[in-house]
């Protein structure tokens, strides 16, 4: 334990020290501690995950081809709810910071529907960052957005963010409604007096990426 949290804390720094650390081989030892026993060793190495995944893609390759996505998505669908709340913020950094490829990856391992059923908690910020993951997983699929918009329609939470449109807190609703008016308008359900103000710039899952797993974004 005090050895994750040392590594927790280095990662926390510069995209340098998180290098040193993965060029170390401190990764190796985390698909184990992911799927530990133990709740608290699960959340601390879910949290430097979280830490690692917030540096730059390279750092997020790493993570992906020490095949840590899979645990990592265990934790967010089984893990106790503090667990859950650092990968949220594990699989959201990759979803800002990684490369279309990289979120590619993430969705075809099967993040979306246990990210969409974490939409129910009363944590206002946890909600936020799984809208902003979502948006940005849309965003970044540009043609295949309709496929991402499917699976969060599969998933249940397509509901939940129609309700989130009305939430007290700002950025969660003007993120929900931007969900649903650029990807879900076509059932006429968004409320138009909740417009915010907002633009989208629409990307492709198109760069190959060298070295990635599972080939290609056919969804």
């Amino acid at each position: 334990m005090p050895a994750i949290r040392a590594i927790g804390n280095i990662v926390t720094g510069t995209d340098e020290q998180t290098q040193t650390c993965i060029d170390a081989g401190c990764l190796n030892q985390f698909g184990r501690l992911l799927l530990h026993y133990k709740e608290n060793i699960k959340r601390e190495a879910t949290w430097v995950l979280s830490n690692i995944t917030a540096g730059n893609d390279i750092q997020i390759k790493a993570v992906i081809d020490a095949e840590l996505i899979p645990p990592l998505i265990m934790v967010l669908e089984t893990g106790e709810y503090k667990a859950q709340k650092e990968a949220v913020w594990a699989v959201s950094n990759i979803t800002v910071g990684g490369t279309s490829d990289q979120v590619g990856y993430l969705v075809r391992s099967g993040v979306i529907g246990p990210l969409c059923r974490l939409l129910a908690v009363r944590d206002a910020q946890i909600v936020q960052v799984i809208l902003d993951a979502l948006s940005s997983t849309l965003r970044m699929a540009g043609p295949d957005a309709p496929a991402i918009a499917t699976m969060i329609e599969e998933a249940g939470a397509l509901d939940s963010i129609e309700h989130l449109q009305h939430h007290e807190n700002g950025e969660i609703y003007k993120l929900a409604y931007d969900i649903i008016d650029t990807y879900f308008s076509q059932a006429g359900d968004e409320d138009e007096a909740l417009a915010p103000q907002a633009t989208d710039n629409n990307f492709q899952f198109g760069a190959a990426a060298a070295n990635m797993p599972q080939g290609g974004f056919n969804f």
